[in-house]
């Protein structure tokens, strides 16, 4: 049986592929896994350079304008594996962080879902894993000017759960869609990502509806390197896609404005 399904989205993404897939088959090859590419109306030819030099990874075109949540979904109904892992194009994987994450999730079936430690390109940690946002949080990172945010540098640290660390195995309400190491049967119980959420929000709305019956958990004993974008901060268009679903976020769990 196959243990990982790894799930992958490019957007015109050949460039981070580039980067990206050398790691990735390393790391694949250290378990039974199966890579799995939606390629979302792409026109640097993504597809084709994947299936030219990583034919063993199943590409699948959709010609749909979809979202992020949606095309991974795509790739949740055609996974074969125990484990299904949601990951960012953007991104250089550390060689045994599958076995890693499939070895903790075989040792505890009361968890859902589980991330790894998340790394700038320096080495520094980025804020990935949260606590569940709340509006006034959600300004000061988006909108807040960086010369106002080291008055609010407790609450920003606090919501990326700073204040209890980076250096040990815990329970995170909120784990980055950048990656996410999950159990295949769960996610398809649950019905994946709601595709209502073009971009953005998909990621704790999945945490919480996974939280009814599994754990979330942070694991930092594998990492990977994500080179952020940061689009929500300099792309209107993003920033409008972050606003409407941030709004659908709040209208179905609550808002909480503090």
């Amino acid at each position: 049986m196959i243990d990982t399904s790894i799930s992958l989205v490019s957007v015109n993404q050949k460039l981070d592929l580039e980067r990206l897939l050398p790691s990735l088959r390393e790391a694949a090859s250290r378990t039974l896994s199966e890579i799995l590419l939606v390629d979302n109306r792409s026109c640097d030819d993504s597809a084709g350079y994947v299936r030219r030099l990583y034919p063993e990874i199943q590409v699948l075109e959709n010609p749909e304008v979809s979202g992020y949540g949606e095309n991974h979904n795509l790739n949740l109904q055609r996974a074969q594996g125990r484990y299904f892992v949601i990951m960012n194009s953007d991104i250089i994987v550390s060689p045994d962080v599958f076995v890693v994450l499939r070895d903790y999730m075989d040792r505890h079936p009361g968890v859902g879902i589980i991330t790894p430690k998340i790394l700038h390109p320096d080495g520094t940690i980025q804020g990935f894993i949260k606590r569940y946002p709340t509006i006034f949080d959600l300004f000061l990172r988006r909108f807040l000017p960086k010369t106002f945010k080291q008055l609010f540098k407790r609450r920003l640290a606090y919501y990326e759960m700073r204040d209890i660390g980076y250096d040990h195995i815990y329970d995170v309400p909120f784990l980055s869609g950048s990656f996410m190491f999950c159990r295949t049967d769960l996610l398809k119980k649950v019905g994946g990502f709601d595709p209502k959420y073009f971009l953005y929000f998909e990621d704790v709305d999945l945490c919480r509806r996974v939280q009814k019956t599994h754990r979330t958990v942070y694991n930092p004993n594998s990492s990977v390197i994500h080179f952020w974008k940061r689009e929500a901060h300099i792309n209107w268009l993003f920033t409008y896609y972050f606003i409407r679903s941030a709004f659908r976020y709040f209208n179905h769990w609550g808002y909480k404005f503090l």
